[in-house]
């Protein structure tokens, strides 16, 4: 399984009154992590637009299991499912680097839609389980295979 785990440090201003992390600054957690997974394969936005593709989150789901705190330095796990279909479906765990404590868990997912003069050729309502795979990326090279092998998306 390709897995990436990012190391935060928990800011005055993603904390609340009380000291606890905001809920939504989870999701941003996650998408740093999601970011420095991708970019291990230097399959950035920016990489994906260049090779025609854009790869919007349709599906996104948060499970809250204990809060972080002001200074907790926490670690965000990413890990990229197998895919059976153009998307890429990201697992997160975000833990308490201290203890190891889960603190919360999250899906999300992404689906590959070709990107045209700025305009999507496939609409997220017609994208299904039953959708044929336009791209599947498994593995995901590193970056030195993509060099040697000259490997493109398309």
């Amino acid at each position: 399984m390709i897995f990436d785990e990012t190391e935060i440090r928990v800011r005055f201003h993603e904390v609340d009154s009380w000291g606890v992390v905001w809920h939504g600054h989870y999701i941003a957690w996650f998408e740093v992590g999601r970011s420095a997974l991708l970019n291990k394969f230097q399959l950035s936005p920016r990489d994906f637009t260049r090779l025609g593709y854009i790869a919007p989150v349709v599906d996104l789901k948060c499970s809250y299991k204990e809060p972080a705190r002001l200074e907790d330095e926490i670690i965000v796990r990413t890990t990229v499912l197998k895919p059976t279909k153009a998307a890429f479906t990201f697992r997160f765990e975000v833990l308490r680097k201290s203890d190891r404590k889960l603190l919360v868990t999250g899906e999300e997912t992404q689906v590959l839609r070709l990107w045209t003069d700025g305009c999507s050729t496939i609409s997220p309502q017609n994208f299904s389980q039953d959708s044929k795979p336009s791209l599947i990326i498994w593995p995901l090279p590193d970056k030195d295979q993509r060099a040697k092998s000259g490997f493109s998306i398309r």
